[in-house]
């Protein structure tokens, strides 16, 4: 176990993947667990002065209709939870504790899982950011078993709806701060090519969705943009990329609480159209009646 934990790191940090033997790459693909992007940033952290506040558009919502937008949002918070630590960002850092819970709850996740909310305002009153970090990896793997027991397909929902924001975010970070060994931590050719099986691999029912198919079409080209082999620098230019592409499919996946809803095939102002036709046709009825009852 201590040896896929080592390999899993080594991957999302790029700095030795080069290196692994066939057997040890096929060891990673069998054991991938989903990727929270605490490992990428405390790798960049390490190498530039990202202002990690500024580079990051919170999401506070939680009500999603469908379990397939729930789960891809639950990875999308836990990214920004883990953004918000690292920023040392109180208010943040608590919202994304809650609003992951909620979202957890969806698949089966009890409240005893979670720390009390009065210990973790405690912990960010103390300014104890690494026990905050330590808490969510703890409460996003407590989940991610929950989350397969329910089924296993939100469990990759979840990992690339993470993963894809902490590449959006990431990016956001290296667009300002560029430097050729931070461009280096985008480069995961293994991890994409996982992601790439796994989209594939979902139920029909999942695999059909907007988002996910926005996802799937996506990936190849966040492959391409990255693979530049292994200790070169990823471009500028495909950083600003990268960064679009993560902009894009993150305003996909937070958009579409229920409040906000709109059905496949709803246009803006369709139904104060279809209210106001409504509206006159009763007019008109009124009216006719009206005339009718004076002719008599």
């Amino acid at each position: 176990m201590k040896k896929i934990k080592i390999l899993l790191i080594l991957t999302l940090t790029c700095l030795l993947f080069s290196d692994l033997t066939e057997e040890e790459k096929a060891l990673f693909r069998k054991n991938v667990v989903i990727p929270v992007p605490s490992e990428i940033i405390m790798a960049l952290d390490m190498i530039s002065d990202a202002d990690w506040r500024s580079v990051v558009s919170y999401d506070y919502s939680s009500n999603y209709a469908e379990n397939y937008k729930i789960a891809l949002n639950l990875g999308v918070r836990v990214a920004q939870g883990f953004i918000a630590i690292q920023a040392q960002d109180r208010r943040n850092t608590g919202e994304m504790f809650l609003i992951s819970r909620d979202l957890a709850e969806n698949f089966g996740a009890r409240s005893e899982m979670f720390v009390d909310r009065n210990h973790i305002t405690k912990l960010l009153n103390e300014g104890k950011w690494l026990d905050l970090r330590s808490i969510l990896d703890d409460i996003h793997l407590r989940v991610k078993d929950e989350m397969i027991k329910y089924d296993p397909d939100f469990v990759v929902l979840a990992g690339i709806g993470g993963w894809l924001e902490g590449m959006h975010i990431v990016s956001n970070a290296l667009k300002d701060n560029y430097t050729e060994d931070s461009s280096m931590i985008l480069h995961q050719p293994e991890l994409i090519d996982h992601f790439i099986e796994s989209v594939t691999s979902l139920k029909p029912v999942n695999f059909e969705k907007p988002e996910v198919k926005a996802i799937q079409k996506h990936l190849p080209r966040i492959k391409e943009l990255t693979s530049v082999g292994p200790g070169n620098p990823i471009p500028e230019e495909s950083i600003a990329e990268l960064y679009e592409i993560g902009r894009e499919l993150n305003k996909m996946i937070v958009a579409g609480s229920i409040s906000d809803v709109s059905y496949e095939g709803d246009t803006p102002g369709k139904w104060a159209v279809i209210y106001s036709f409504i509206i006159v046709a009763l007019i008109i009825i009124y009216v006719s009646k009206r005339k009718k009852g004076g002719a008599k």
